[in-house]
């Protein structure tokens, strides 16, 4: 080499030359889409035993913890760096300029519109058999105008609710959708439905309407035991503002739902209650953490359930048991006598027949609470345009590499929807989204530091009232530093300012719900549980995002995999903008054909 190739380098412009170069390898050496399927084995039965004795005995402890948090890909978080300040809840500035009395006349012509025809909507071009399912759910609409005509009486329906509910949970394989109810209470509700028909003074579209509640949620008369056997003494002095919102229209509150127990987990596996099962399936997991609610719904014990969604605890249940599942924005809808799992990332929401079920419950749930100051700063509810299936003009998201990181069956089903949109008008545009297992690793941290603080009181040196694979995952909770909770907190102030810029030119991100259908319940887990990492990455892999930036998401059906086990998609949006996922989900109803679970039941004559 010459003096003067040597001096060029040196140079000003010769080192100007050198870091692009550089810069351009950095760059190929760090992909935007960085999420990874897990390859950790699954455990149950002894050799689960062993882990949960190992980690709770100090010398093996100090081991193994730092070895399954790296497994859990705790390093991504710790290496990644982020100078966003904290934020400690996804609070968003109500900068929806639809007008209140613009909402309220939304709202109004939604409910002026409910006639029986659901498949006959003109502004859906070349649908032709599609639109036609083998079955239609009952719905809340169903059950009301059953009442008008008087066909049947809230009555009649409680009663066939309650020989229902007893004869499934006395089969050789029991649906378990609910772990309390009481005849006395249903029927007292009931004959209170039935009397104001009978006198004309009906309360409205879900007066007699059956609605099941998660265990998640007060609910007089009942406890509140959030999948455990331990969490109350006594009932609650009242119910949570979502139920009380529900029972004040009319519905009659059935009972509550099993759960994943105290909500660490989204298979719907419980060793206290005996896990519930998939109606479409009964050898396989309903999804969790709101797994009765949405068994409930798909085998038609009631069109319309609760359940709260701290990690896609809503969505997950409804995509794999073939139904509806709202998440509202946070705040949206009041959490107030919910159990304080998760308080920065939590929300209540429907999960429902039907996309119009969805957004009747909703239209009932959203909305300011005294008992909760995070609700007072949010736009007026609104239903706008939720019957107008012409897409002109929507445009939607897609991050290419993430959508496609699923099952073949579930990316087809998922391709076709959107396939479906944009012969409505609607326009597909390719997106990024960085910093996505920096996102999954920082929400983890978030709800299980904040389940752990929750019920840290419970955790007793000596005998554990909890189950084996919720012990472990409390006891890795423990391990996570203050340090490590704030960076998950600024991972979280990023993330939302990344999102808002992406949601200035898509009006919704579109994923599948989850990466795979419905997994398969082996028997070893039903006695002792089970810790299956892998399921839990495949389950979870688009839910995350819309928890901790506190966005609305949707889960609506879409399609089945070779098994028959539903399919569902995922859109989520801007904040405050849940009327027009609803419209997304109603519209997708055009383009679907339901398939009748293998359990079903109807409450209705037919």
């Amino acid at each position: 080499m010459e003096k003067q190739d040597v001096k060029s380098i040196f140079s000003l412009d010769g080192t100007k030359r050198l870091i692009a170069f550089l810069s351009q390898f950095a760059k190929k050496e760090k992909p935007v889409y960085n999420l990874k399927s897990v390859r950790i084995p699954r455990t149950s039965g002894r050799t689960l035993k062993i882990l949960a004795f190992l980690l709770r005995t100090p010398g093996t402890r100090s081991l193994l913890i730092p070895v399954l948090l790296r497994q859990a890909g705790i390093q991504s978080l710790r290496k990644c760096k982020v100078e966003d300040e904290p934020l400690m809840h996804p609070v968003h500035p109500a900068d929806n300029k639809i007008t209140s009395s613009v909402a309220k006349k939304s709202i109004k012509q939604f409910f002026d519109s409910f006639e029986k025809k659901e498949a006959s909507d003109p502004a859906v071009k070349n649908a032709g058999a599609e639109m036609k399912s083998l079955f239609n759910p009952e719905t809340a609409f169903d059950f009301h105008q059953a009442y008008l005509e008087g066909k049947t009486s809230p009555v009649d329906v409680a009663m066939r609710l309650l020989d229902i509910i007893r004869s499934i949970e006395e089969s050789a394989v029991p649906l378990r959708p609910y772990i309390a109810w009481e005849e006395r209470e249903l029927m007292k509700q009931a004959n209170a439905s039935a009397e104001r028909f009978s006198k004309g003074k009906s309360l409205g579209i879900l007066d007699g309407v059956p609605v099941s509640v998660k265990d998640e949620l007060d609910m007089l008369p009942f406890k509140t035991m959030i999948g455990t056997r331990f969490y109350s003494n006594q009932p609650p002095e009242q119910d949570a503002t979502s139920v009380a919102r529900l029972r004040s229209a009319g519905a009659l509150m059935v009972g509550k739902t099993n759960m994943h127990e105290i909500g660490l987990g989204v298979t719907g596996l419980n060793i206290h209650y005996g896990t519930t099962r998939n109606p479409h399936h009964l050898d396989h997991y309903p999804g969790g953490s709101s797994s009765g609610s949405a068994a409930a719904v798909a085998a038609g014990l009631s069109p319309i359930a609760l359940g709260c969604d701290g990690g896609g605890s809503i969505r997950i249940p409804a995509s794999l048991c073939g139904v509806v599942g709202l998440k509202t924005t946070w705040g949206r809808i009041s959490t107030a006598g919910s159990a304080p799992l998760h308080w920065s990332i939590g929300s209540v929401g429907p999960i429902t027949s039907t996309a119009r079920d969805a957004a009747i419950a909703y239209s009932f749930l959203a909305g300011p609470d005294t008992r909760q100051s995070c609700t007072q700063e949010q736009p007026a509810v609104d239903l706008k345009n939720f019957e107008n299936s012409n897409l002109e003009g929507v445009k939607l998201g897609v991050f290419n590499s993430w959508f496609s990181h699923a099952s073949e069956d579930v990316v087809n089903c998922c391709e076709q929807m959107l396939n479906s949109f944009k012969s409505q008008g609607a326009e597909v545009k390719e997106i990024e989204i960085p910093h996505l297992d920096e996102i999954r690793v920082s929400h983890a941290v978030t709800i299980a530091t904040e389940m752990f603080t929750s019920l840290k009181t419970y955790m007793k040196p000596f005998r554990q009232p909890f189950g084996l694979d919720a012990l472990i995952n409390l006891t890795l909770a423990k391990r996570f530093s203050g340090s490590e909770y704030v960076k998950a907190q600024r991972v979280r102030a990023r993330m939302i300012s990344n999102f808002k810029n992406i949601f200035l030119d898509v009006d919704a991100i579109v994923t599948p719900s989850t990466a795979c259908t419905a997994p398969p319940i082996l028997t070893d887990a039903l006695i002792n549980g089970e810790s299956d990492l892998k399921t839990l990455t495949e389950l979870m892999r688009f839910v995350p995002e819309a928890n901790l930036g506190g966005f609305p998401a949707v889960s609506f059906p879409v399609g089945y995999d070779a098994k028959g086990l539903p399919v569902g998609m995922q859109l989520m949006g801007r904040p405050w903008e849940e009327s027009f996922l609803l419209r997304m989900a109603k519209t997708s109803e055009n383009f679907f054909t339901r398939h009748p679970p293998m359990m079903r039941f109807s409450l209705l004559p037919d």
